[in-house]
């Protein structure tokens, strides 16, 4: 116990002597203080959510479907005919499309029926200005509408409208009058009708009708917990799209907007990276590593990500040393992302080792693997906690697709029906937070395997292989080259 004691001493005070304990942790301290006094730029969207109508439409048919909405339509303009029955005004479509300026539109189609059968339809625009609530555990837009917000009604005339509705009000009128009416009055009963639905309806239907369609059609879409600083939500014309603002440092945003297919959450890789340190600072994943990359709070080794877009090796991974030592050293990462079946796949094409205050005490192709997957994943979770409700139903978002188009992170999803709630967690699926990974094994055999020899080359045979042996033993410090 005392040799091993001893040993780690000796060794510790040698290796200070021979490479110079305190320049290296000047080193370290200056390259935390370039990498956090960086500049950032002004910029129009750090992360973007992408909802194509044509995705969105499906989920409100699903919805009105399985609850159809009617309502009486008293015609208390048509009184002096007598005996006519009230319509029914049921709703047989709800459609978002685009609308004014930072608003959304719900296009909806009512058919006014006369028992079974379909006298005219009436088209409703709906205007609504989405809001953003905020609370402790994140951002949710609200999309939902109320009476007032009713732009217009109208019904759908064609040339047989009018006959239609005259066919209708026969039907009704006293058997003593059947036959005899002419049929300029009842075609000016139909017109009358028809100015009727387009104007006294309008406030019955209003009061009563839309505040049921309001009710089933407002829709909640729970946004990831993210440092919002503002945002923007437009309407194009195939899609709602909601740009988001951070307070993240930030060195560059996103592009313009583009049309997209399928749902979309899109992150420029700056972003991506603030993103990562933000949720490490927060305590969503671990911040100390030992130097085996096992999450231990007593670690010595915590990581740190930055995004250059212009560099030939974009991504940056730091791994500080800042207890028991210290070191650093910056990885340059050209990477690609995508999907293999259910699984995001992270591949490092190139990488780069740009700085060290020594040689890397972990062996750098094992770190750039771990926590390239671990910064993929995690800005996958943005994805995974985007969920949408629409009257009590809560959808999902599924990712479907990923990629790293040169600065911009882009995952695709799909909205599916949820069985249960999705707890609102940060890091439930995050690799780095996993024991025993098998990045940790490679890790720890490839140390296993060159201690010995880097020990003894790094303090240049000032101490035997056993008694380096017993150093690394004691203190947990190992020097691997990559």
């Amino acid at each position: 116990m005392a040799f091993s004691t001893t040993a780690s001493v000796l060794c510790a005070l040698l290796w200070c002597a021979v490479a110079g304990c305190g320049s290296r942790c000047k080193d370290v301290a200056n390259a935390r203080n370039a990498l956090s006094s960086r500049s950032t730029a002004t910029r129009s969207a750090d992360v973007r959510v992408t909802l194509p109508f044509a995705h969105v439409n499906p989920v409100l048919a699903n919805v009105l479907g399985n609850k159809a909405l009617s309502v009486p339509v008293e015609l208390t303009e048509l009184a002096q005919l007598g005996g006519l029955a009230p319509l029914t005004a049921t709703v047989i479509d709800v459609r978002v499309e685009r609308g004014l300026p930072n608003a959304i539109r719900f296009a909806t189609r009512i058919a006014v029926r006369d028992g079974e059968r379909d006298v005219t339809e009436l088209v409703a625009q709906i205007d609504v200005v989405p809001s953003l609530v905020r609370d402790a555990a994140g951002a949710t837009l609200v999309v939902a509408f109320g009476p007032n917000d009713l732009v217009s009604l109208h019904p759908i005339l064609s040339s047989d409208t009018k006959a239609q509705l005259g066919d209708m009000i026969e039907r009704h009128i006293p058997e003593r009058l059947r036959g005899k009416l002419p049929r300029i009055v009842l075609d000016e009963a139909a017109s009358k009708l028809v100015q009727y639905l387009a104007g006294a309806a309008f406030d019955v239907l209003r009061r009563s009708l839309f505040v049921k369609l309001g009710e089933l059609s407002a829709w909640r879409l729970r946004l990831p917990d993210l440092p919002i600083a503002h945002h923007t939500i437009t309407s194009t014309d195939t899609a709602i799209v909601i740009d988001i603002v951070t307070d993240l440092p930030v060195r560059r945003g996103l592009g313009p907007a583009r049309a997209r297919a399928e749902p979309t959450v899109e992150l420029s890789g700056s972003a991506a990276a603030e993103l990562a340190n933000w949720t490490i600072d927060r305590g969503h994943v671990p911040r100390w590593y030992d130097d085996g990359l096992v999450p231990k709070r007593d670690g010595e080794f915590t990581p740190r990500f930055d995004f250059i877009s212009d560099d030939s090796h974009p991504l940056k991974i730091y791994l500080f040393q800042e207890r028991g030592g210290c070191s650093y050293f910056r990885v340059g990462v050209r990477a690609s992302i995508g999907m293999r079946g259910e699984k995001l796949d992270a591949v490092a094409l190139d990488r780069e080792l740009e700085a060290a205050s020594t040689n890397p005490i972990i062996e750098v192709a094992a770190a750039v693997k771990f926590f390239l997957v671990g910064w993929t994943d995690q800005s996958k979770q943005i994805v995974a906690r985007t969920h949408l409700e629409i009257a009590g139903h809560a959808f999902d978002a599924h990712v479907t697709s990923a990629e790293l188009d040169r600065d911009e992170l882009r995952f695709g999803f799909a909205l599916t029906p949820l069985t249960e709630r999705a707890r609102d967690t940060m890091s439930h699926a995050l690799p780095w937070r996993g024991r025993g990974s098998r990045v940790q094994r490679i890790t720890r055999a490839a140390a296993n395997a060159a201690g010995d020899a880097a020990c003894v080359a790094s303090l240049r045979g000032a101490a035997s292989a056993a008694a380096c042996a017993a150093c690394r033993s004691g203190d947990r410090r190992r020097r691997i080259v990559w």
